[in-house]
């Protein structure tokens, strides 16, 4: 639509000629009145070339079929080579050496910024189309020029180079650029004069955009930039939300106004109902009616108990947790009244009051974590929202037997296949026994219960070693991929409490590293050496002389020499049963030693942050984990056969 200023009084047109003399003005290319507004209602015809709309489309199936690398990658893979078999030549060069074309541009899924579109406008959305973002894409000649002329405009304080290097750098996106200048511009030394007696704020007003038009009756229009692509893109991030905006403003206001208008018809009808709890009088609308009782509470104070019960004190005694609503808080019944509110109702009382429905939601989310918590379900929870998901084990499924057999060969140890071969020439010629023996093993584990949790302990270890640490959360709003270890962003690769941790799981970390290698290492006491013994006997000479003993670390004078050790003659072997000196070639059980310095130090640390030697609070999962990590878990394991049970389970399991 285009805009023509009028005249402010007196006749619009006195002839025929004064009525189409801007019209013909504008179409000779000197008229100066009329400016070219962009119409998000009509259609034109996209300013994208048949090589780009090619290059797009090979761009589309790239990401589909490499989900994990970043489209960039593929842009620069596609101008680089020829046009003849363009997008089977980067799959063929992607499949040999993707890890060279790549090189950590790994793509990870987040929380989308813009909604994803086509890339061909008019065209239905396809599965490739749904992973690609518009900003991804190759831009059109015609989409690059009406950016650089709109920055240069917006942002003239700035040097032409450094808007053409932030445009390259966002693939010459409008709306990435454009939040990148905001920020250079507000640290531009330039900008500090003449700002000294002014706000420093980055956001100016829609209006004084120098592409963004104000019609008198205030509403507010695009201009034509020259590329119907960028002017769409100007109208939903300039426009679009101050329409929406204006909506809303004009919704709460005749909100407001019919509220007041039916207080007062209901009032003159006298029609007016009695809360139970402030004893006011409101109209039937506002009304709330418990499912127990019928006891009459307006909205307002259902909205008050709901902000109570959120952000105060009183959500154990206001919220009924099984229908997920606000018990009846009448102070007028005689005995305690347990009918809720009907959710709906409560629902219609929270949104009259804003016109949003943020309590609504925070009430919910909150009343389905309760839920979640009394469940007392296994679950794993999103980090970053309230997202949770059962972690439960799945049933055992047994493979067929020719998997279990591949898998015997090729992934399981060795001596579980020594024993699998033994088994099978057992099987051979003794058929009966093995067959009563299997059987009797299954009887004995029906019967004896032990057994079957044995199994399922190691059913458990197979099922978390073959989902490993990296959880996906599947919240649309959220997409958040997290460590289950270490409840940390996951990065690839990922090492588990690292520097990008918090500050007390950090403190904790360097606690613990610093007992563990505190507890193993020597110091001599001359001269302040640290060392660790990898080999040799428990004599030590230090650089600068001094003589010690590894095992109980005191100083061995040169006149004692050997004899600090035990000399008596062991033909069995063990420990010494006539002295309690040292061993001389006696090795210490460092991992033991290890743990249970680790131990104590997180017990420590524990008693000294406040939180008891138990342990609570959110962290207590991800400070178990640690000492895993940093200890070992696999050196709790005292049994031999455990191992080859896990290796048996893995094989039979599906």
């Amino acid at each position: 639509m285009d805009y023509m200023p009028l005249p402010k009084s007196g006749r619009l047109w006195k002839s025929k000629a004064d009525f189409f003399r801007p019209f013909r003005a504008a179409a000779s290319g000197s008229g100066q009145n009329i400016t070219p507004l962009y119409d998000p209602l009509q259609r034109r015809v996209a300013d994208d070339e048949p090589k780009l709309k090619e290059l797009n489309a090979s761009l589309a199936v790239l990401v589909e079929v490499f989900p994990d690398v970043e489209p960039e990658v593929f842009r620069e893979m596609l101008l680089n080579v020829s046009e003849e078999s363009r997008l089977e030549l980067v799959v063929e060069a992607m499949r040999k050496k993707k890890a060279e074309h790549v090189r950590g541009l790994h793509r990870r899924k987040t929380k989308p910024t813009t909604t994803p579109k086509a890339v061909n406008p008019g065209q239905p959305l396809s599965a490739s189309s749904l992973e690609l973002l518009i900003e991804d894409t190759f831009r059109s000649e015609t989409y690059i020029k009406a950016v650089r002329q709109v920055l240069y405009e917006e942002f003239p304080r700035l040097s032409h180079s450094s808007i053409k290097a932030v445009m390259a750098e966002q693939n010459h996106s409008y709306t990435l650029s454009r939040s990148t200048l905001q920020h250079l511009s507000s640290r531009a030394w330039r900008l500090s004069f003449p700002q000294l007696w002014r706000s420093r704020s980055t956001s100016r007003p829609v209006a004084e955009h120098p592409f963004v038009f104000m019609h008198p009756n205030g509403q507010l229009a695009v201009k034509r930039t020259g590329s119907e692509q960028l002017d769409r893109e100007l109208y939903d991030l300039l426009i679009a939300p101050a329409i929406a905006k204006q909506r809303r403003e004009q919704l709460e206001q005749d909100t407001i106004v019919a509220t007041k208008l039916n207080q007062e018809e209901a009032e003159k009808a006298q029609a007016l109902f009695d809360c139970e709890c402030c004893f006011d009088s409101v109209p039937f609308e506002e009304l709330a009616v418990c499912t127990d009782g019928c006891h009459q509470l307006c909205f307002e104070c259902v909205r008050r108990t709901v902000n109570e019960a959120l952000y105060g004190q009183g959500w154990a005694r206001t919220v009924d947790l099984e229908r997920s609503s606000v018990r009846c808080f009448a102070p007028t019944a005689r005995e305690e009244c347990h009918g809720p509110v009907p959710a709906d109702i409560v629902r219609r009382a929270l949104i009259s009051s804003r016109g949003d429905e943020d309590t609504w939601n925070k009430f919910q989310a909150r009343a389905a974590n309760d839920i979640l918590v009394k469940s007392r379900l296994p679950l794993q929870r999103c980090p970053s929202c309230n997202y949770a998901e059962i972690d439960e084990i799945p049933p055992f499924k047994c493979r067929r037997a020719l998997e279990i057999w591949q898998h015997i060969a090729t992934r399981s140890p060795a001596a579980l296949q020594i024993m699998l071969l033994s088994l099978t020439a057992g099987l051979v010629l003794f058929t009966i026994p093995i067959i009563a023996f299997l059987a009797s093993i299954w009887l004995t584990s029906i019967i004896y219960s032990p057994i079957t949790n044995i199994l399922r302990a190691s059913h458990t270890r197979i099922h978390q070693s073959r989902r490993g640490l990296k959880f996906i959360c599947l919240s649309p709003t959220c997409l958040t991929i997290t460590c289950t270890r270490c409840l940390h962003p996951w990065t690839d690769p990922h090492t588990c409490f690292s520097s990008s941790a918090s500050t007390t799981l950090t403190t904790l970390r360097t606690t613990l590293e610093a007992s563990a290698t505190a507890a193993i290492k020597r110091t001599c006491p001359r001269c302040q050496l640290s060392f660790i013994k990898s080999s040799g006997c428990n004599k030590l000479v230090c650089n600068c002389g001094y003589t010690m003993c590894y095992v109980c670390r005191s100083e061995i004078p040169s006149r004692e020499g050997y004899g600090h050790f035990c000399q008596h003659f062991r033909p069995n072997g063990g420990r010494c049963g006539e002295c309690e000196k040292c061993e001389l070639y006696g090795d210490e059980d460092e991992a033991g030693v290890i743990r249970r310095a680790v131990e104590q130090a997180e017990e420590e640390w524990r008693v000294r942050k406040g939180e008891g030697v138990e342990g609570t609070g959110g962290n207590d999962r991800a400070r178990k984990a640690m000492v895993e990590a940093l200890v070992g878990k696999g050196r709790e394991r005292k049994v031999w056969w455990e191992s080859w049970l896990d290796g048996a389970v893995d094989a039979v399991a599906g």
